[in-house]
């Protein structure tokens, strides 16, 4: 019997959580979490929702791009240094950015859905000289587990014009995921 929509998300979430709790307690590490939801995402069949209705869509298009860029990513690097595979490569990273761009609208979505006071949000210490000073980390603690990260400055000025970014580089709270680099 097929699932619907719903029955979908409510799957998705109880996924996240899980896989989130196996990262934060050592079960897996940052590569077989994103191995793990990449599977769980296919798996799930769920395509992202061109206009999140509520939270639980959101978080959900928020996942999918995410692991989609990271995963596009990941690809490129198998071809960053293969002179005649520079087409492929680039072609990925176009990818990469179109995926973070997509992530960044459920961020905005989110961000417009809840209590503004709920919301912190803060430059990262990063180990990455690409990232550093340009990803932030916004912390929404009216949902569970619910760290986003984005570069994108339209959702930066947002956050600073509700006075909700701390202009301070602080360490994230899931530092060893973000500073830990992809396999290759």
């Amino acid at each position: 019997m097929m699932k619907t929509d719903k029955e979908k998300i409510d799957t998705f979430l109880k996924w996240r959580k899980s896989s989130i709790d196996d990262l934060s307690c050592g079960k897996i590490n940052k590569d077989d979490f994103l191995d793990l939801n990449l599977k769980f995402l296919k798996k799930l069949d769920l395509k992202p929702f061109c206009m999140p209705e509520n939270i639980s869509q959101a978080l959900y298009n928020y996942q999918y791009y995410n692991i989609l860029a990271k995963a596009s990513n990941d690809t490129s690097l198998k071809f960053k240094f293969v002179p005649k595979k520079k087409k492929k490569y680039k072609e990925l990273i176009n990818k990469r950015e179109n995926y973070y761009s997509l992530k960044d609208k459920a961020t905005s979505f989110l961000i417009s859905k809840v209590d503004i006071d709920t919301i912190f949000c803060y430059y990262i210490d990063l180990k990455s000289r690409r990232l550093k000073g340009k990803l932030f980390e916004i912390c929404i603690t009216s949902i569970p587990d619910c760290i986003l990260h984005s570069m994108n400055d339209d959702i930066l000025k947002e956050i600073k014009k509700k006075n909700r970014f701390t202009d301070e580089i602080k360490k994230s709270l899931i530092d060893s995921y973000v500073n830990k680099t992809y396999k290759l």
